[in-house]
């Protein structure tokens, strides 16, 4: 387990295990437990989409997950989960997406004008500051009608203390964190909970950002209790006290699940968009021709919408941009900022694989039989990467991949584009729609207004993992912490 933890690059480990030992295979976590180890599809599809709840997440990934967010959609399972999805669904369907579609686009308009205003000539800007800034209101706006003000000059509490929280990890856990992390599966979970009491800076910083973030939530709740029922809502909070309510006394969720929901989806809806964002410009600041063909492919939309005296594109627009919907699904495949799945057998099993992988003994095995309590580590970034299923190009950015409609991926495993960077089944990414449109509608106005380039000075990128998400650092400067810089020219 600490090779992955302390690689140099995530996925190198994942992409060199799964060349020797083939799709699936053990490692030893930090106290000598098995952990199995699995980028195999038919295995992938039966735990996440066929087994669904009998494969839960385990105690620590739980108790993490709560320590930060409290009982919300990711951090619950079986019942609850099922109990919390239900209500969270009206918020996620397309014609909610409509709602929220607009306010992408004015938001991000705001970055696009604060970048000509601040560029000068042959400007290098930090593109993950910059990005983050620009979902985290986006995020805001979206879930509560809540101005965040990270793209301003003075931004609001919750949006100082989030960004001096949550971009100050050090690049990779340190050794110990992850021996003690092991051991919480024997430790009780009131003895966790007071870890949070540890007197360090960083756990003072942690805990200070998550008061304001619970403080606000609690807030937002009540308001959203305050005005439900005097006309519709459209802020994802407002959408979720309405159903909330509307359900059976036993089905609703309660004042601290609502604003576990609402620090949930702030967490969730930004960051891994924002991150997948730093990629996505990356790949293609080192590609102009594959700017040129999605800015030909934006100009198109925008003189049809001028004939008919569209101003804001629509969900309907977006679907026709094939060409950068193609780099959207290639960059969530080759650059997954959740890179892996921790589950454990609720029952014994038995795990079945599409090719099969050779014991110690020298015996090929085509199924996995597991036992109650078997940690499983699902490869998202192996999975997306397996040439077996994505071609021999699957270690190439390539997003001509996605342009043909005659390819055939079986077995289907993903929720979107076969991917498994939402994962899949019941436990997958409630909001998957929501991050692909905001991600394209980002997307569109960047590469629209302005050419990308890599600065003259080249800089190495670092795919780093100071938590469950892939980040973007600079070798030489990696104590400055999360950065993808990149030049920037207004067009």
């Amino acid at each position: 387990m600490l090779e992955i933890t302390q690689q140099d690059q995530v996925g190198d480990i994942d992409t060199k295990w799964n060349r020797e030992y083939g799709n699936a295979w053990k490692i030893r976590n930090c106290l000598g437990g098995d952990i199995l180890m699995l980028t195999d599809p038919k295995a992938l599809q039966h735990i996440c989409q066929k087994s669904g709840y009998n494969y839960p997440k385990d105690k620590t990934l739980t108790q993490t997950i709560q320590m930060i967010t409290g009982p919300g959609l990711v951090g619950v399972n079986g019942d609850v989960h099922m109990r919390q999805r239900n209500v969270m669904h009206p918020a996620f369907t397309n014609a909610r997406l409509r709602d929220y579609l607009p306010i992408f686009q004015n938001v991000v308009g705001k970055t696009s004008t604060a970048w000509k205003s601040d560029l000068q000539e042959g400007s290098v800007m930090n593109m993950h500051g910059w990005l983050h800034r620009t979902a985290l209101d986006m995020i805001g706006q979206v879930v509560s009608d809540y101005d965040f003000g990270a793209l301003d000059d003075e931004p609001t509490e919750l949006g100082r203390a989030y960004q001096s929280t949550f971009g100050e990890f050090p690049p990779r856990p340190l050794k110990s964190e992850l021996l003690f992390k092991s051991a919480w599966k024997y430790i009780p979970s009131k003895v966790i909970d007071l870890i949070k009491y540890i007197p360090s800076p960083e756990t003072n910083r942690l805990c200070e950002a998550l008061d304001v973030m619970e403080r606000l939530g609690t807030q937002l709740v009540k308001q959203s209790s305050i005005v439900s029922g005097t006309g519709k809502r459209t802020d994802m909070i407002g959408i979720l006290t309405e159903n909330n309510d509307r359900q059976e006394p036993s089905a609703r969720l309660s004042d601290v699940e609502l604003t576990a929901q609402t620090v949930t989806l702030i967490l969730a809806g930004h960051e891994t968009t924002a991150t997948t964002l730093d990629f996505v410009l990356y790949e293609l600041a080192k590609r102009p021709e594959y700017q040129a063909k999605m800015r030909d492919e934006i100009v198109s939309l925008r003189e049809k919408m001028q004939g008919r005296g569209a101003t804001e594109y629509t969900l309907e627009d977006l679907d026709t941009l094939q060409y950068t919907t193609a780099v959207v699904k290639e960059s969530l495949r080759f650059h997954s900022v959740v890179y892996h799945i921790t589950r454990e057998a609720a029952n014994d099993d038995v795990i079945p694989l599409s090719e099969p992988v050779m014991s110690r003994d020298g015996e090929l095995i085509h199924s996995i039989p597991v036992k109650a309590g078997q940690l499983v580590l699902l490869s998202q970034w192996g999975f997306n990467r397996l040439p077996g299923y994505w071609g021999p190009d699957a270690g190439t950015w390539n997003p001509e991949r996605f342009l043909d409609s005659t390819a055939q991926r079986d077995p289907s495993v993903g929720m979107y584009a076969n991917l498994m960077t939402f994962s899949a089944g019941i436990r997958g990414c409630i909001g998957w729609r929501f991050a692909v449109i905001q991600t394209t509608s980002i997307l569109i106005q960047l590469v629209e207004e302005f050419e990308l380039q890599i600065p003259a000075e080249n800089p190495d990128i670092v795919r780093a993992a100071p938590g469950p998400i892939m980040t973007p650092y600079v070798r030489s400067r990696m104590h400055e912490g999360p950065c993808m810089p990149l030049q920037i020219i207004p067009l």
